[in-house]
């Protein structure tokens, strides 16, 4: 199985990394989540203790337009350029292709997200003891967000020709489903008992709500569940919206 995606991998890597979108990406997202953590959030500073969770809270919306950017063409540019044809004709199972550029886009988050880790390092040798059980389990859950962010944006642009249509049809859903839990906040909108389902179903579907415990550094298995889920639920549609397309 390895050897199968490998290849699709390595491809996709090259591909980000000689158009020069890895490094943009890269840059724009260090510049711009640690601007945010310490200029408009205080970075660590206004915690009062070593800890990275202002960091780790803002993730949620950083990735609603980053990740987007970064995958919008996993399938439609494949179209625009006419190249989707030759990787039909790969003898690869269709998963394995997915899989292949789903794990793309994940190392690159992940180089992204790892490019953070000196904030802890200075902070253990300027400021104090950090804790680097709590710091594990939000790279953790950001990767686990990463996993349905990126799925879901998939799935986007195997259904669109255009990559200006892929970003925004991704970046539209990712922010409906991101900012689900935070219209529930009480200073945001008050629901009278009769409604209360409706808070509990936007609390459940909630991108960012899901985080809340993995910020906190606490692993709760139904948000684990809930991210994966998401992620294999448009995993498979993405399967299929290319077998739909390949057999048009």
């Amino acid at each position: 199985m390895y050897n199968k995606i490998y290849p699709i991998y390595k491809r996709e890597m090259s591909s980000y990394f000689y158009s020069s979108i890895a490094y943009i990406f890269l840059i724009l997202f260090v510049f711009m989540t640690n601007i945010m953590f310490f200029y408009f959030f205080g970075g660590i500073f206004k915690e009062e203790t070593a800890s990275m969770r202002r960091y780790f809270t803002i993730l949620p919306y950083v990735f609603t337009v980053f990740i987007p950017g970064l995958a919008m063409g996993s399938w439609a540019k494949e179209k625009s350029e006419g190249t989707i044809e030759m990787l039909f004709t790969y003898p690869v199972a269709q998963w394995k292709i997915v899989a292949g550029k789903f794990l793309a886009v994940l190392t690159l988050v992940g180089i992204a997200l790892a490019c953070s880790l000196f904030i802890p390092l200075l902070t253990q040798i300027f400021v104090g003891d950090f804790d680097w059980g709590q710091l594990f389990t939000q790279y953790l859950g950001a990767l686990l967000m990463a996993c349905a962010y990126i799925a879901v944006t998939f799935f986007m642009s195997s259904i669109t020709s255009e990559l200006i249509d892929s970003f925004l049809l991704s970046a539209a859903t990712l922010l409906l489903l991101t900012l689900a839990g935070y219209v529930t906040s009480a200073y945001v909108m008050v629901f009278p008992d009769w409604l209360g389902w409706l808070k509990i179903f936007l609390n459940e579907i909630s991108l960012s709500t899901h985080f809340g415990n993995f910020s906190k550094g606490v692993i709760h298995s139904k948000d684990v569940i809930y991210y994966l889920g998401i992620a294999l639920v448009f995993f498979y549609c993405n399967i299929k919206a290319l077998e739909s397309k390949k057999w048009s």
